[in-house]
């Protein structure tokens, strides 16, 4: 590893501490809030109840009330009628309470019909295992997803459902529940001998496409830039296509929408001292990317902190995952931004299409 991903590496695990103020020994005796950052046993009981109750996106039982715990807290406020702020003030944890004792006391009743086992009716998400998540990733696999077979719902088969979901207008939660099942389970029997669509890349693939090679004529890599990038920007745009003319792909062609996103993508990554492709506010690049109303066939994001064009650009072709996605075929169209700010000078956003 060379020393500026050590950098990078740094700061992927880098941890915020937060220190909790407490009242006053005078002050009268209250329920205390709890709220991102804090670590106890009463968030512990707070996970608990919200796992058992369903409100359990991304959660970890592990006393530590992080964004997902503040994302699921903010579904029971919403279910319940509470203001949704994510922070588990008293009327929310005795609501929270008191539907988790009414779960409890619930008597056990016979169906009238006999159900079907779990594995063939429940919703299959991160965890799950059995021949019905490998009945689901062979059929992903042949729709040309990029998934392995191997009956456990991994981030991989999340990551590809979400892709699916995303595709077939459906609500982004990368979990398979009845509707995504079916859905996928019908296109799947309609593609049976059909041609199988462009697969979606993700974000960092672990077998990067091939370069085309270079045909008899030269690829010109200028492409008009348009003017409202930033001269980083336009430089790293140059850097990309001159990668790709050397190989004989076609040179990037610049989407402004896609930059307004990428910008806003890096500007939150500083802004909220963060570095990862999730974003706690937009979520995944391709939930970003569909919430600015960007239609896309194949997307795939590229991220990274350094204090020059230059380095950021040597930095993602010394990367097999990265230097994929700026290699690849499967996109025409790249939105690229570069802000000022972070642990290392500059962060790096590229997003890449195929419209």
């Amino acid at each position: 590893m060379n020393r500026s991903m050590k950098k990078i590496a740094a700061i992927l695990s880098l941890s915020v501490s937060v220190t909790m103020i407490g009242q006053p020994a005078f002050a009268k005796s209250t329920f205390t809030p709890l709220k991102k950052g804090m670590n106890n046993a009463r968030v512990l009981e707070v996970e608990k109840m919200l796992d058992a109750l369903k409100f359990d996106h991304k959660l970890k039982v592990d006393k530590l009330y992080n964004s997902y715990t503040a994302y699921n807290v903010k579904q029971f406020q919403k279910k319940y009628k509470l203001k949704q702020t994510g922070i588990v003030n008293k009327a929310t944890y005795d609501k929270m309470k008191k539907t988790y004792a009414s779960l409890n006391k619930k008597p056990e009743t016979k169906p009238e019909t006999p159900s079907k086992p779990a594995d063939q009716t429940g919703t299959l998400k991160l965890g799950s295992s059995g021949e019905r998540v490998k009945e689901l990733q062979k059929m992903l696999a042949a729709l040309g997803y990029k998934i392995t077979v191997n009956g456990t719902y991994d981030d991989s088969t999340r990551f590809n459902v979400m892709l699916f979901q995303s595709r077939n207008k459906q609500t982004l939660t990368g979990e398979a529940d009845a509707k995504t099942y079916s859905t996928i389970q019908t296109q799947y029997k309609n593609n049976k001998g059909q041609t199988k669509p462009d697969p979606v890349t993700p974000v960092t693939p672990s077998n990067p496409d091939q370069p085309q090679k270079p045909g008899t004529g030269t690829v010109n890599p200028s492409v008009p830039l348009p003017s409202e990038l930033t001269a980083d920007e336009k430089e790293m745009v140059q850097l990309v296509n001159k990668e790709r003319a050397n190989s004989g792909l076609a040179p990037y062609q610049v989407d402004m929408q896609l930059v307004k996103v990428a910008r806003v993508k890096a500007q939150e990554m500083v802004d909220k001292g963060y570095f990862s492709h999730t974003s706690p506010t937009y979520g995944s690049p391709f939930q970003m990317m569909e919430s600015f109303g960007i239609n896309y066939r194949a997307a795939a994001e590229n991220i990274a902190q350094n204090p020059s064009v230059s380095g950021a650009h040597q930095m993602f072709m010394n990367s097999s995952g990265h230097k994929a996605n700026i290699m690849s075929s499967a996109y025409d169209y790249v939105g690229i931004a570069v802000v000022n700010g972070g642990p290392h000078g500059k962060t790096f956003v590229q997003m890449f299409l195929k419209k």
